[in-house]
């Protein structure tokens, strides 16, 4: 694994590597520009005054200030030295200084150009050591010695040695200034994860059944207020779930107790002793219904369980709403007509997007809890509602939900009356019809009592396809 503390703090030693060195090459290069333009400067003025002392002879004759500007120097100071000799207009040398051993290098180029009267620099190596000279016409001074160009070097080592120590310099300080910067963005990153360490402590401290588990270190900075939002909000709906599903497997672990219970006791009291065909048939007939029970419970268990996961891309289809609520009607015909009532269905075709088999139980649900809580000869509606949302509306003529009921209407195991009027109850009808209401994108909702209950279920509009 990457550190990030260590490639932040390679980041900035990097960046400030490449600073130092673009501003060390910009640097030497206007130093370098300065120190010709010195230089040329200093070449040009030399040229000029001794120019000037030649034009005031008469002939043709030239001096140079050879125990002035001239001089030879030794020692320390040798690299100073000026050299200055005078050229013919076709290039012949005519007179040199004292401190010159031999005559200068001097290119047809600057020959040319001082024919026409311009100063021409020139940097080039004579006898091992580079020089930079300006050739100078000497008609810019007088006409006497018009037809002659005077040629005035220097050494270039001072300069150069100038330039090498500045750019070991700015090396050193480039080294220096990386080294510091490694240490500077090291810190930095130490002191800007401190507090992402603080958190995961804290996070890491955080242990199973810990009640209403939060994140406090540094909630109340701006960078990291966002973080431990997101954080606290997770470690919440964590906290939820693992609560709903101790409750869940409480639940289930007491509803599967009883009736494992019953048939237990049911094949005990049957092999206590010798019984008659017709009493083992009876025993028999009681545990399947125990076992129809159990199957019963271990299958709504599984919807709910497979609605709360939520629905596949694969799963989901166009499905007519009217026409399933149709289908979920005629298999409760018969069983409506034992008790004496009417199911009336009503509305237009609504398109709906989902698993039709899900749609069917939700619908299933909805009108047997209304079966099994409407009075003989009443009447159970169901409207389809069609707009921005498709609605199902089942209405039943029974009592309605008791104030003190419609709170846990929707949680699991929750059957209020029923509990006493009808045992094979699992009360997770609307616990899974409300999952997979959900599942797909809507809702069920308790609308009220008018007089009986009303349910309505909202769902969101499916593209019909052809």
């Amino acid at each position: 694994m990457r550190s990030f503390r260590l490639a932040l703090a390679r980041r900035t030693a990097g960046g400030v590597l490449a600073l130092t060195l673009m501003l060390g090459v910009v640097s030497a290069l206007a130093l370098r520009t300065l120190l010709y333009r010195q230089l040329d400067g200093t070449l040009v003025h030399l040229a000029e005054v001794e120019a000037q002392a030649g034009a005031a002879y008469s002939s043709s004759e030239f001096q140079f200030h050879e125990g002035v500007l001239l001089a030879a120097r030794s020692g320390p100071s040798a690299e100073l030295t000026r050299y200055a000799q005078l050229w013919t207009s076709d290039g012949r040398p005519l007179l040199r200084s004292r401190n010159l051993p031999a005559d200068l290098m001097l290119p047809a180029s600057a020959v040319a150009a001082a024919r026409d009267g311009r100063i021409v620099w020139d940097t080039h190596v004579w006898r091992g050591e580079r020089l930079r000279c300006v050739v100078y016409p000497l008609q810019l001074v007088g006409a006497v010695h018009g037809m002659h160009m005077l040629q005035v070097a220097a050494p270039l080592a001072p300069l150069e040695r100038t330039l090498r120590d500045f750019i070991l310099l700015s090396l050193l300080l480039a080294l220096v200034a990386v080294a510091a910067a490694f240490l500077v963005g090291w810190h930095i990153a130490g002191a800007a994860l401190r507090p992402t360490a603080e958190i995961t402590a804290q996070a890491e401290a955080i242990r199973e059944g810990t009640p209403a588990p939060t994140i406090t270190a540094h909630a109340d900075m701006d960078e990291f207020a966002r973080l431990v939002q997101v954080l606290n909000a997770m470690l919440g709906r964590l906290d939820r779930t693992a609560a709903l599903q101790r409750r869940f497997t409480a639940d289930a672990s007491h509803e599967l107790r009883g009736p494992l219970t019953a048939l237990r006791g049911e094949l005990d009291l049957a092999l206590r002793r010798e019984r008659s065909p017709v009493e083992y048939r009876e025993a028999l007939e009681r545990c399947r219904e125990e076992v129809i029970r159990l199957t019963r419970l271990a299958t709504d268990l599984l919807t709910l369980a497979r609605n709360e996961a939520g629905l596949n891309a694969q799963d989901q289809v166009d499905v007519d709403l009217r026409l399933a609520a149709e289908r979920v009607v005629g298999r409760f015909q018969a069983v409506a007509a034992e008790r004496g009532l009417r199911l009336v269905l009503s509305g237009p075709a609504a398109v709906v997007r989902g698993d039709p088999v899900m749609l069917e139980r939700i619908i299933g649900n909805l009108v047997d809890n209304a079966v099994k809580h409407s009075p003989a000869n009443g009447a159970i509606t169901l409207a389809i509602e069609s707009g921005e949302t498709v609605g199902l509306v089942v209405r039943d003529q029974g009592l309605g939900v008791p104030h003190q009921d419609q709170a846990q209407l929707f949680n699991r195991f929750f059957r209020g009356e029923t509990r006493h009027r009808d045992g094979n109850s699992t009360g997770l009808g609307l616990a899974i019809a409300k999952a997979a209401a959900e599942a797909h994108g809507g809702r069920l909702e308790f609308v009220g009592n008018d007089p009986g209950a009303v349910f309505r279920v909202v769902l969101p509009v499916g593209i019909a396809r052809s």
